[in-house]
């Protein structure tokens, strides 16, 4: 014969049931452990201490022109002034030197600074249509060394004007018809001046 045997409330198992907010907050808190422990904290020690050290102040370099003046001279001619306003009347032939005596001023400031003044030549006289047949020379008496053709190395803080001369002088070796009516553009001549890096 067979019995049932009853449980009392207290040893039956019951399904508890869980909210959804008590599993969202419990997920949360995992997460943030796990962020805890993989990443380490998130605040360490740090500190800064100011420099007591002043101010340093940045040099300068600057190149200024006065007025310029021309002369022409031929192989048969001394040479002659020639007011900058009819530079584009003037018809050179070989052996004619035209020359500019130019004011210029050189500015540099600073502790370590060299400069390099030069006469940067544009396209027609590189490769214009008479550019084969001139000559283009700078000098500048008084302003440091010359380190190649047209170029000037200046070392040291600098103030000074001085007059440099560039001579454009069509080679009397020119012969036949070569550079017959042709021309070269003054402006393609350029003083420039730039900091030296070696």
């Amino acid at each position: 014969m067979s019995r049932t045997v009853e449980t009392s409330p207290a040893t039956r198992t019951r399904s508890v049931r869980r909210h959804p907010r008590g599993v969202a907050i419990l997920a949360i808190a995992a997460g943030t452990a796990l962020l805890l422990g993989g990443a380490g904290t998130y605040a360490y020690w740090s500190t800064e201490t100011a420099l007591s050290a002043g101010t340093v102040e940045s040099g300068d370099l600057d190149l200024t022109l006065g007025a310029g003046s021309w002369t022409l001279a031929g192989a048969l001619q001394p040479a002659t002034a020639v007011d900058e306003a009819d530079l584009g009347d003037v018809r050179l032939v070989p052996g004619d030197v035209l020359t500019l005596s130019q004011p210029l001023t050189v500015t540099l400031e600073g502790d370590t600074i060299a400069a390099d003044l030069t006469a940067a030549l544009g396209d027609d006289f590189t490769t214009g249509a008479l550019a084969a047949y001139l000559d283009v020379d700078l000098t500048v008496p008084g302003l440091g060394a010359e380190t190649t053709p047209n170029t000037y190395r200046i070392t040291g803080d600098t103030d000074a004007t001085v007059t440099a001369t560039l001579t454009i002088t069509f080679r009397s070796t020119t012969d036949q018809r070569n550079g017959v009516n042709s021309t070269v553009d003054l402006n393609g001549v350029a003083f420039a001046l730039s900091q030296a890096t070696s």
